[in-house]
């Protein structure tokens, strides 16, 4: 079973958490916020580890209903550094970690897990959080000795916004950083931004025509797919593209662990 998957256990204190990354995070020690931003669309995007159904929405993650914060009276706050709201206008309302994710830095997967610990620290949950990254490590690991099967042809990680237009996956994303920790290769090496993508036409998948496509869920419409446009792709032609559920791309280290598995069985290693 993939670590942190089982529902939350502990409700108290009581934190509202502005990001996803970080409610995933504290789910996965088994702390169950008591306000999240955009509460309803978690189970979609995200999907494990589990957001009980009693959680407090608290509107959008770039601007949440703040008198509705104010009222709840949190013990803390959690939230991205350098998105939405600003860290100190949330310490007017209650103690707040303001944690960097996504930066210039572009490490993801090392600052997810520094959060995490950080995270355990303040709510008293270090050994839960130590546990956690743990398991994790020691099932990436398993992952890597699977891997060393693969056919080494590179990945095109690519989720589309609409029929002609997709977000590609590089440099700063959390997907690039369990690939080189599992030992695959990311075939796009163009730019991206500081979270990690690049916004492009079909145009750019040509540029890449021995890679392997990953889809991440959801895809383009069928009709799209059986199109000349698409059939004309590398890829397409030799069948060799593969879908992945829906798996949250700007999140923290539950969501590289959910990476990780649903990739691992997508290219048949389950």
């Amino acid at each position: 079973m993939m670590p942190g998957v089982a529902s939350a256990k502990v409700a108290s204190p009581r934190i509202a958490v502005l990001d996803w990354g970080w409610a995933e995070s504290l789910l996965a020690i088994d702390v169950a916020p008591q306000s999240v931003a955009e509460a309803p669309l978690y189970g979609d995007r995200v999907v494990v580890p589990f957001l009980p159904e009693d959680t407090i929405d608290l509107g959008l993650r770039s601007w949440p209903n703040m008198e509705l914060l104010r009222s709840l009276q949190p013990d803390l706050i959690l939230s991205q550094a350098n998105y939405g709201v600003s860290a100190a206008r949330l310490q007017e309302i209650a103690p707040t970690m303001a944690l960097p994710l996504y930066t210039a830095e572009q490490q993801p997967l090392r600052r997810s897990h520094e959060a995490l610990v950080a995270i355990g620290q303040r709510i008293g949950r270090s050994v839960a959080a130590q546990a956690f990254l743990d398991r994790s490590y020691n099932r990436l690991a398993a992952i890597t000795k699977e891997t060393k099967a693969y056919d080494d042809r590179p990945l095109l990680i690519i989720k589309f916004t609409d029929d002609r237009v997709i977000d590609i996956y590089g440099r700063g994303s959390l997907f690039n950083d369990v690939l080189a920790t599992i030992g695959i290769e990311n075939a796009w090496n163009e730019p991206t931004n500081n979270w990690g993508f690049a916004t492009a036409g079909l145009d750019a998948i040509a540029r890449y025509p021995e890679a392997r496509l990953l889809i991440i869920e959801p895809g383009p419409p069928d009709a799209f797919l059986s199109s000349a446009l698409w059939r004309s792709l590398p890829a397409a032609r030799r069948g060799d593209v593969i879908t992945i559920p829906p798996t949250w791309v700007f999140g923290a280290f539950p969501s590289a662990m959910r990476f990780a598995e649903v990739l691992r069985k997508a290219l048949g290693f389950a």
